[in-house]
């Protein structure tokens, strides 16, 4: 049997006996050649480029309506303003305050420097040389004097008076501006010594008797050109001056500082000069500190174009002393 099978393995090798094959031929070479091309698989269709759309065109914005102006309320006048500083109303010693009413506006004064600060007047006084009777509690001495001199442009202050057998002179001198005056030079003269101070408007500054240097700013005053300061806002500003408790707030120096100062109306009185009685408005310096005693009253007249009918000074011991009008070089 084994020698059977190996018959037929024999005979297979020498092709005596044929056995089924594969399904190719296994000689190819008559064979058509069919080549086969692998192609990429075909790439989807690109969609389309979007079409760009349009911007809509800008329209032109209407124009806008202009805003209406708002309508804009005048300025009230000026109640208590003065170019010195803050003026208010207020209550102190020889009046009560009360409340203002609005002050109608000033019609230009006839002479002397026009304008002003903050609808504050200035209209100085002419020139003269004024007499007053002069008294120490009571008891006449010398007649003292205020001597006034300006030409629109510059002023000359002379005041003097005697108190017992002592002479006081003091003078003030200066420029003039629609605001008033501008002090240069302020001096005392007090029995046999004389001290002053000097002012630069433009620099802002003082320098006292002792050398010592302050502020002074435009519109402070020294210690007697202030009272013609108020004589001129007066002469300026009358309709301002008649509810009593009307306050004026100065800076103010003499020979040895600068300080605020306050002015305030208090009302009429009546002065008998002893040659007649005239009527004026009573002005008050308030206390400038709480120690402060000395009380110095003013009294303007317009029947005197607002200069002083009466000057009077309270010593804190208690001594008065009283400047009272006599009359006018001249007249």
């Amino acid at each position: 049997m084994i020698a059977l099978v190996l018959l037929v393995h024999v005979l297979a090798v020498v092709g005596f006996v044929r056995m089924p094959g594969p399904l190719i031929p296994m000689d190819v070479s008559s064979t058509p050649t069919l080549e086969a091309v692998l192609l990429p698989p075909p790439r989807p269709p690109a969609p389309p480029a979007p079409r760009p759309v349009p911007r809509p065109r800008p329209q032109p914005r209407p124009a806008e309506p202009a805003p209406e102006a708002e309508p804009q309320e005048a300025p009230a006048p000026a109640l208590a303003t003065s170019p010195q500083g803050a003026t208010e109303m207020a209550s102190g010693s020889g009046g009560e305050g009360s409340a203002a009413k609005p002050a109608t506006p000033a019609a230009a004064p006839s002479g002397g420097p026009q304008g002003g600060v903050d609808g504050v007047r200035y209209d100085p006084p002419p020139s003269a040389t004024m007499h007053y009777a002069s008294f120490v509690n009571g008891v006449q001495n010398p007649d003292g004097l205020i001597r006034w001199e300006q030409d629109g442009s510059r002023y000359r202050l002379a005041v003097e008076t005697r108190v017992l057998w002592f002479r006081f002179a003091f003078q003030s001198g200066g420029t003039m501006a629609v605001q008033g005056l501008l002090p240069e030079r302020y001096e005392e003269r007090r029995r046999n010594k004389t001290e002053s101070s000097r002012f630069d408007a433009a620099a802002g500054t003082a320098v006292l008797a002792s050398g010592t240097q302050a502020q002074f700013p435009p519109g402070a005053q020294d210690r007697f050109s202030v009272f013609l300061q108020l004589v001129g806002l007066v002469r300026g500003n009358p309709q301002r001056y008649v509810t009593p408790g009307v306050t004026e707030t100065f800076l103010v120096a003499d020979t040895r500082d600068v300080e605020p100062m306050q002015v305030q109306y208090v009302g009429e009185d009546e002065i008998d000069t002893g040659r007649g009685v005239i009527r004026a408005k009573h002005f008050v310096r308030l206390q400038r500190r709480a120690n402060d005693r000395r009380r110095v009253e003013l009294w303007l007249a317009q029947s005197l174009g607002w200069m002083p009918v009466r000057l009077r000074q309270t010593e804190p011991d208690g001594t008065q002393i009283d400047l009272v009008y006599r009359g006018k070089e001249g007249q």
